[in-house]
């Protein structure tokens, strides 16, 4: 393997990574956020913050659909 097809791949690497990592701190998140149905009182403000979160999600995905 030549040093440029090890550096692409070792970049693709910790990309992947860093990826998963985002999925998994994003999960975190929305399972902190109030559940329905959960003790806490829901407002708008919660209704918009998971609103920006689909929205952008959705970005992605047709993103990464076309990639």
């Amino acid at each position: 393997m030549d040093r440029t097809t090890a550096r692409v791949e070792a970049a693709y690497a910790a990309q992947h990574a860093a990826a998963l990592a985002s999925l998994q701190a994003l999960q975190t998140i929305i399972e902190d956020m109030p559940a329905p149905d959960a003790e806490t009182r829901i407002n708008w403000g919660h209704v918009g913050s998971l609103t920006e979160i689909n929205e952008q999600l959705g970005q992605l995905l047709r993103f990464a659909i076309g990639a």
